[in-house]
């Protein structure tokens, strides 16, 4: 049986990782999936405003797709941005 993986081009992800705290997530801004060695990775670049200080926005980012618990998929960067404020209350993540 093949694996059917999610079309999340255009997307903004969020990855939840295993053995990683919630607060510790990936954002990638269209990703898509590519075999790299024998493992299957999704790769996409990191949007404006997801990483500290932006010190990481325009580089692409590479999660092993086995290293992924949970994912969350949002249409825009404003719907996540918008979303992502919502969890904080005096910079405690719920």
């Amino acid at each position: 049986m093949q694996t059917v993986l999610p079309n999340l081009r255009g997307k903004i992800v969020v990855l939840y990782l295993i053995n990683r705290s919630l607060e510790h997530v990936a954002v990638l801004e269209d990703p898509h999936f590519e075999n790299l060695g024998d493992r299957l990775f999704i790769m996409g670049v990191v949007p404006d405003g997801t990483s500290p200080n932006d010190w990481a926005t325009g580089i692409t980012s590479t999660v092993a797709w086995d290293r992924v618990e949970e994912y969350l998929v949002f249409d825009t960067l404003e719907e996540y941005l918008s979303r992502a404020a919502l969890a904080w209350d005096d910079t405690v993540y719920q």
